[in-house]
């Protein structure tokens, strides 16, 4: 049976300390549900069990902030004791040489090879990182997207200001059709000037997948450094980043890897590892392969629990489920003639993040994402729109959604898809 496999997968967390160990016990109890009940129900149910998310909140907002399972909490806090009864030992040595394979689980986790990855502790730093490592100048281009998060956006926007470099915008309107349409909108902006193309894998805004494998494509033949905010897909989706064609690709795992807060990576492609100048340098290019300087050594320890405890689970599983629940909400959420949805429908478009416009006459997205958490319980996103860091240029102007975002993930259930739309129904009826 899959659960009793799961269960001797996690006895054996090669990240695990012996004192968390027995979490895996729980998921045993299985056993003593009823036998009509299907398996996969008994799965997230049990799973559901292993977060310590407060039992009357509805948790619909992991594109923030995700939740950690116990067993990686428990993790965390041995290797913190363990690291405080001998500092030094362990802070250069000791349980600290695990990180080099906690370093090699996330490469493995996304499909890339240790030496292109080095652990962070967000997306920002890891986009920052690679903005000010490439050398930009005056009369350099750098495209990106009205969709782009401040993370992803303002490292540009610096070098722009400091450096001169001319920062251009695709923008993607508010109903995207296809794949094909992005593309054209990306090819339109390119120009020889064009040194980088920065966006979202998936856009913190509508949930949109982005086509970055045909959007490498273009840009690799014209030696245009592809450069990924990765921050809202990894442990969401089941992603193979070689095939995404990235140059770089910056992650933030406390988010859907459901790792501790203040854990991320970055990715560089050995192809480019020459073009991008690490601000820190370890031994030349050593910062690309190795952490450096003092480390959170507990947080990036339980880091690797984290990705063992979605590899127990299955990648796969991990993104069809997420995905199972997010077209359940969004068949109900459909229904509200309140809210209009502006996320893609096509899979390959979408994601477990779905976003809707709010009829700003049944209210403000503020206030209703408020009233939701403070009478209810239910945590979401109010999603004003394009980004506030995008300048307003003549082209690209700012646009107002009043919008909803909700984020669907393995802590979440059935249960908590009807809490929701049923309180949003009352309160835009």
């Amino acid at each position: 049976m899959f659960i009793k496999s799961l269960a001797a997968s996690l006895a054996a967390l090669s990240f695990l300390p012996k004192s968390s160990r027995a979490l895996s016990e729980k998921i045993q109890t299985l056993s003593d549900l009823v036998e009509s009940t299907p398996e996969e129900v008994k799965l997230w149910r049990e799973i559901r069990n292993q977060f310590l998310l407060n039992p009357d909140l509805v948790h619909l907002n992991c594109g923030s902030l995700g939740a950690s399972p116990r067993i990686v909490i428990d993790s965390v806090c041995a290797y913190m004791r363990e690291l405080e009864g001998d500092p030094v030992h362990h802070e250069w040595g000791g349980i600290s040489s695990g990180m080099d394979e906690v370093r090699d689980a996330v490469a493995q986790f996304i499909g890339a090879d240790g030496d292109e990855l080095v652990l962070t502790r967000n997306t920002t730093e890891g986009m920052n990182s690679v903005a000010t490592g490439l050398g930009l100048k005056k009369g350099d281009e750098v495209l990106t997207s009205n969709y782009e998060h401040g993370g992803g956006m303002v490292c540009w926007q610096y070098l722009a200001r400091k450096f001169g470099v001319k920062v251009r915008y695709v923008r993607i309107p508010r109903q995207v059709r296809s794949k094909e349409q992005i593309l054209e909108l990306v090819e339109d902006k390119i120009s020889r000037k064009t040194r980088v193309c920065s966006f979202s894998h998936v856009d913190t805004i509508t949930g949109m997948q982005m086509p970055l494998a045909e959007i490498a494509e273009i840009t690799r033949p014209k030696g245009i450094l592809l450069a990924c905010d990765g921050a809202q897909a990894p442990g969401m989706l089941a992603i193979d980043i070689k095939k995404l064609g990235v140059d770089t690709y910056a992650c933030s795992s406390h988010k859907w890897m459901l790792a501790p807060k203040g854990c991320g990576w970055l990715f560089v492609r050995k192809e480019v590892q020459e073009r991008v100048q690490p601000v820190v340098l370890a031994e030349g290019y050593r910062a690309y392969n190795a952490s450096i300087g003092t480390r959170e050594v507990p947080l990036i320890l339980g880091h690797g629990t984290a990705v063992d405890f979605q590899n127990a689970i299955g990648r796969e599983r991990i993104e069809a489920r997420a995905r199972e629940l997010n077209r359940l909400l969004r068949r109900r959420l459909d229904e509200m003639p309140a809210l209009e949805r502006i996320t893609p429908e096509q899979p390959e478009l979408s994601s477990a993040i779905v976003t809707y416009a709010l009829d700003p006459e049944k209210g403000q997205n503020g206030q209703i994402v408020e009233r939701l958490f403070k009478d209810h319980g239910i945590r979401i996103k109010p999603a004003q729109g394009t980004y506030a860091y995008v300048p307003n240029e003549e082209d690209v102007p700012r646009e107002s959604y009043n919008a909803l975002r909700f984020s669907t993930h393995i802590f979440n259930s059935e249960n908590d898809v009807e809490r929701v739309t049923s309180v949003l129904r009352e309160i835009l009826a």
